[in-house]
């Protein structure tokens, strides 16, 4: 079999979440990290115009819960998947709320404001990690790129208390999820934990992270951060990281 090969970009939660399972699973895989035309490269693999992709064997897999549910069935173990029926359940159910609520949400949060202050910094930290020339052909677009952006991800600039309260009520839900062991479902750490800790990333920036944002936030941003930071559940997500974040399992980098 040939080494699986995924398609990403490096300041993102969907992104982060499947680099972390691969990691977590220790299954060598090379890394292409598109830069701006990465939207018609995924439509041309996938038919879809999002990312990541992860080709295995060839096939390319979209959506960070289908290349999860891949990697279980291709190396079971260590398993992000639990054991137990229901509790499986309850695991891809989590997944399934964090990807729909605060990864959004917390997307919403972060770019509403940025944009509005300084979209030049908007795009170098959309940018950050991706080839040097990724920067430069999006700076030009800079005054049209955050309607563009808006609408892609329908992201509504009169929602953001309602984006902020959808996150605050994320985390809240972690604290009440969180089981005595200290995970969300069962007794080990799951897809679960993985989902809502990699939700978080972008904003808790945990020391483990491979892709640091290499620009500074304005102060509106980093005072919204350290109030997120403050709250338990991203204290968890900062130990989730340390425990379970590991070393990247990527053999080579490809860029392009």
């Amino acid at each position: 079999m040939s080494l699986p090969l995924l398609w990403h970009i490096p300041v993102s939660h969907f992104n982060e979440k499947v680099r972390w399972a691969l990691d977590f699973k220790n299954i060598p895989h090379r890394r292409r990290c598109v830069g701006a035309d990465f939207l018609f490269r995924a439509w041309r693999a996938t038919g879809h115009g999002t990312l990541p992709i992860l080709f295995l064997d060839g096939n390319p897999v979209r959506d960070s819960t289908a290349i999860i549910a891949a990697l279980e069935q291709r190396q079971p173990e260590p398993a992000l998947y639990p054991k137990d029926p229901a509790q499986l359940h309850r695991a891809l159910e989590l997944e399934d709320y964090f990807d729909e609520v605060l990864g959004p949400s917390l997307r919403a949060a972060l770019v509403t404001p940025l944009f509005r202050e300084d979209p030049d910094l908007a795009l170098r930290v959309l940018t950050t990690g991706m080839p040097d020339r990724a920067y430069r052909k999006l700076r030009p677009l800079a005054r049209i790129f955050p309607a563009y952006y808006r609408f892609r991800h329908k992201i509504q600039t009169q929602r953001l208390p309602q984006d902020r309260a959808d996150v605050t009520d994320a985390l809240d839900r972690i604290s009440r999820e969180l089981q005595p062991s200290g995970y969300l479902v069962g007794e080990t750490f799951s897809v679960a934990d993985l989902t809502a800790a990699a939700m978080l990333s972008p904003v808790l920036q945990p020391a483990e992270m491979q892709y640091p944002l290499a620009v500074a936030l304005p102060d509106s941003l980093r005072q919204y951060r350290d109030e997120l930071a403050r709250h338990p559940a991203a204290q968890w997500t900062l130990e989730m990281y340390r425990r379970h974040r590991g070393s990247s399992a990527e053999v080579a980098v490809e860029r392009s």
